[in-house]
């Protein structure tokens, strides 16, 4: 196989970030947009250059050789299970189910196929200004880890809120609020440069009337290491700071990733620390199909493999039976 032949099963708003990702790679052609709505399934067909289809049957007879699979979280376990047992790779938006339970059932049937990719599309892992920080803190260049912070505070958009009725919204079809679906991006790279969570204790309110589940958490994460991180996200209800996404305090030093793109590494030599890197985060969807092309293709292995991602759906069940029992709650 020289060329991926790809299919977007689901044509909302994730979809149209990673189109725009996949016009960036030479061996990936999008050949099939799929959606039960035919408006937005020809919206991204006039930006990839795919047939819109209706179901997953239709791309299969036009040809395709993987399915991204960017449907709301609750459809995920049956959806993923059609696309493998069609004898497709797949490519998987976060997270890979509500709960635990259905992830495993999701991994069980990807072990039967052992011969086709099965790949979580967490950005997070290709994100370039924390893969600057992670080589950064491997080298040695803030000592130790003492302890860290991960910040996202973002509001409202049309784009991944349309209505107030948006599945985003519902419990049933999210799995829950802001710890499970937007927090994942944030809590994996915690987990890419602390290793993993060992237990946390969480505080989380619905400050978004329209959301039935959290739409804020406030939590630490103790690790197993020791470490301890706080880690908060907020669905916010009018204008935001532009806060870092990251802050990592060393015995020798400090690296923060600013909301800019900005890494900055404070080790002595300059109050104002040094800028060492800068990146973007939608570049980030640029290193997810580059690696699954890679899989798929030349057989390269992942950068991190689906069971991998377990550990956000984890932490954010945890967070959230945290902030009922009001105690630290274990991850693992």
């Amino acid at each position: 196989m020289r060329e991926l032949r790809l299919g977007l099963v689901g044509c909302g708003a994730i979809a149209q970030w990673h189109a725009r990702a996949l016009k960036n790679l030479s061996r990936t052609r999008v050949t099939a947009c799929i959606d039960v709505s035919p408006e937005r399934a020809a919206h991204l067909a006039s930006l990839t250059e795919g047939t819109v289809c209706s179901t997953i049957d239709e791309a299969l007879k036009i040809g395709v050789d993987a399915l991204a699979i960017l449907v709301p979280h609750h459809l995920h376990e049956e959806v993923v299970s059609k696309a493998l047992s069609a004898g497709v790779h797949v490519a998987l938006e976060k997270p890979m189910a509500p709960s635990v339970e259905a992830c495993e059932k999701i991994l069980a049937v990807a072990a039967q196929y052992a011969d086709r990719v099965f790949m979580l599309t967490e950005n997070a892992q290709y994100w370039p200004e924390v893969l600057i920080a992670q080589e950064l803190i491997r080298n040695g260049a803030i000592g130790n880890i003492i302890t860290a912070r991960s910040w996202h505070n973002f509001g409202i958009t049309p784009e991944f809120y349309p209505s107030a009725d948006s599945w985003r919204f519902q419990a049933a079809q999210a799995g829950g609020g802001v710890a499970i679906d937007t927090g994942s991006h944030w809590m994996r790279p915690l987990r890419m440069i602390l290793g993993e969570i060992d237990e946390v204790v969480a505080v989380t309110a619905r400050i978004q009337e329209k959301m039935q589940g959290e739409s804020l958490v406030r939590a630490l994460c103790k690790f197993q290491s020791g470490v301890v991180a706080s880690f908060d996200v907020m669905l916010a209800t009018g204008a935001v700071a532009l806060q870092p996404h990251f802050q990592f305090t060393g015995t020798d030093g400090e690296i923060v990733i600013s909301a800019l793109g900005e890494v900055r590494l404070f080790d002595g030599t300059d109050w104002q620390g040094t800028i060492v890197g800068n990146g973007n985060y939608m570049d980030s969807y640029i290193g997810v199909w580059k690696d699954f092309e890679a899989a798929v293709l030349d057989g390269t292995p992942l950068a991190a493999d689906a069971r991998y991602s377990l550990g956000e759906v984890r932490a954010a069940l945890a967070i959230t039976r945290s902030s009922e029992s009001q105690r630290w709650e274990k991850v693992w």
